[in-house]
């Protein structure tokens, strides 16, 4: 594949013929949206290769198949590195390596033909832009976003129409730029204070207290705007976003300038979100549109409406910063349990689950809290429900020294093991059997941003559509917990009454309906009304 920042320079040169090896004209455009998303994949690995080698500690025909492709791999891995001394016979290692890639596809071969859904999880594909066109319905839309070091690439893709363009928006001001919205989000979900690209993107200053809607405008405008022709008739927008922006709902954009006091629960309430236009719903990655869009069975009847996990014992009141001591929080494998108690208690998320079992007319036996949140109850229990809510702490990989896959906190045991030892990670999700509409992962940060090389929400979500699950809600900040009944809760009642279009449609109706609520006047407030994102089928 042509490499992306030469598919990049074609486009700045203007218009371009260009062909591949067999002599086939090349569409520009396309070949780098499929090269991003090799680019994005091969930048967030880390998870995919935690369940590779979780697979491979197995004794199964699938693990030994993976033991055997790991060890080719690293054998692979071998000869490059031989190849790059100065005295290497690079004929020899040539033809050493020629013989270990067709081994490699061999076996990768007979895995994809015996277990499927193995090798689609960890080897994920790209999909081309008439790919995308053929999946999406006539009200849909996709936008996806690459940041890379210097310039920031938008495409946006729509049954009928296509386009894509360079925003000169380096990755560290486009970083700056959503660490001082988030700061307007207040201290729950301040990811920074740094402004150096706000300045350039709304030069208007001073302003008030409060949410930049003037710097989501500017920033709406320079990636998006440009874009509109594409996507403004969609009622249904896929966002596939990348580095610093998968920390920003893009319901939070402003699509028109907006008017009054940042301050002003009035203004908040008139002004132009992009949620009020479109249903949103994210995905970890393009190809994840042809997962969510294949047939599902039809749940079965009896299942629960609810099951819940929340409120874990946790005894200290440490942030994440002052964890990972010595070699990391993973020690030998295993959660190291003195660390992951050391983080503060979330009493309030015990209320949070009992209010939404109630609505859903669940019992107290469908939620577990406190004592009851393990991961061994999590593997033990029956997943088939209408809706399986986490509510705790979320840790991305990066996030803490050791730990190379995100994460959901559950009490720690008092002797971890390989069934328990206090985190429910990524590769371990992909165990579990899920049959449920809605995965609810109302945690700190399960959305939020991820460092290079690390994997976040597409770990975990990717995880959890793979289990079985057909949309998740996860929140990019803590939520308040009335606020939060109030959005999933409405979100349902709304799929239930047929006023809602689909999944995504229901929670865009919820915030609307929570930010117009007068009553309260901080429910105006963005923190209160964005903090969720549906990842998944949003229809």
């Amino acid at each position: 594949m042509i490499r992306l920042f030469v598919l990049i320079a074609f486009l700045l040169a203007g218009p371009v013929t260009a062909q591949d090896t067999a002599g086939r004209p090349v569409d520009p455009m396309d070949e780098a949206f499929r090269a991003a998303q090799v680019v994005t994949a091969s930048a967030a690995g880390q998870a995919i290769r935690q369940i590779g080698l979780r697979t491979a500690a197995g004794d199964d025909a699938l693990a030994a198949l993976v033991r055997d492709r790991q060890a080719l791999a690293d054998r692979l891995q071998d000869i490059e590195d031989a190849m790059a001394e100065p005295d290497a016979d690079r004929v020899a290692l040539a033809g050493e390596a020629a013989g270990v890639e067709a081994e490699l596809s061999r076996l990768d071969a007979l895995i994809a033909e015996g277990f499927p859904a193995y090798a689609e999880l960890t080897r994920p594909g790209t999909l081309s832009v008439a790919d995308v066109q053929a999946l999406l319905r006539p009200d849909e839309a996709m936008i996806t976003v690459h940041v890379a070091a210097g310039n920031t690439f938008v495409w946006a893709v729509s049954p009928g129409r296509a386009g894509w363009h360079r925003v000169t928006l380096r990755s560290d001001a486009l970083a700056d730029a959503v660490a001082s919205l988030r700061a307007g989000l207040g201290p729950l979900a301040n990811g920074g204070t740094d402004t150096r690209a706000a300045v350039a993107l709304n030069p208007v200053a001073p302003r008030a207290e409060g949410f930049d809607r003037g710097l989501s405008h500017g920033m709406y405008s320079a990636l998006l705007m440009p874009l509109e022709p594409v996507f403004a008739g969609a009622r249904h927008i896929f966002v596939v976003a990348d580095g610093a922006l998968t920390a920003l709902p893009f319901a939070l954009f402003v699509t028109h300038p907006p008017g009054g006091d940042d301050a002003d629960p009035a203004a908040l309430r008139e002004t132009a979100w992009m949620i009020r236009g479109h249903a949103l719903t994210t995905l970890p990655s393009v190809e994840a549109l042809r997962f969510v869009r294949r047939g599902r069975d039809t749940p079965p009847e009896g299942r629960p409406a609810f099951v819940g996990f929340g409120d874990p014992v946790l005894g200290g009141g440490m942030q994440l910063a002052g964890l990972s001591r010595g070699a990391g929080v993973m020690q030998g494998g295993l959660a190291d349990v003195e660390q992951i108690r050391l983080l503060p208690p979330l009493p309030q998320t015990r209320g949070e689950l009992q209010r939404i079992a109630r609505v859903l007319g669940a019992d107290d036996g469908s939620v577990f809290l406190g004592p009851d949140a393990t991961e061994a109850v999590v593997k033990r229990t029956d997943l088939r429900a209408g809706v399986v809510a986490f509510a705790t702490h979320g840790l991305l990989s990066g996030e803490l020294a050791g730990l190379a896959e995100p994460a959901l906190v559950l009490t720690p045991p008092d002797v971890p093991d390989r069934t328990d030892d206090g985190l429910l990670t990524a590769s371990e999700i992909t165990e579990l059997s899920i049959d449920a509409d809605w995965v609810i992962l109302s945690a700190c940060n399960t959305a939020g941003g991820e460092e290079p090389g690390a994997e976040g929400l597409s770990g975990l979500a990717r995880a959890f559509l793979f289990a079985g699950a057909r949309s998740i809600l996860v929140s990019h900040w803590p939520v308040r917990d009335d606020a939060a009944a109030r959005l999933t809760t409405d979100a349902f009642a709304r799929i239930a009454s047929g006023e809602a279009r689909g999944k995504a449609d229901a929670l865009r109706l919820a915030m609307l309906a929570l930010m117009e609520d007068t009553r309260d006047p901080t429910l105006a407030e963005p923190a209160s009304w964005a903090p969720f994102v549906l990842v998944g089928d949003g229809g």
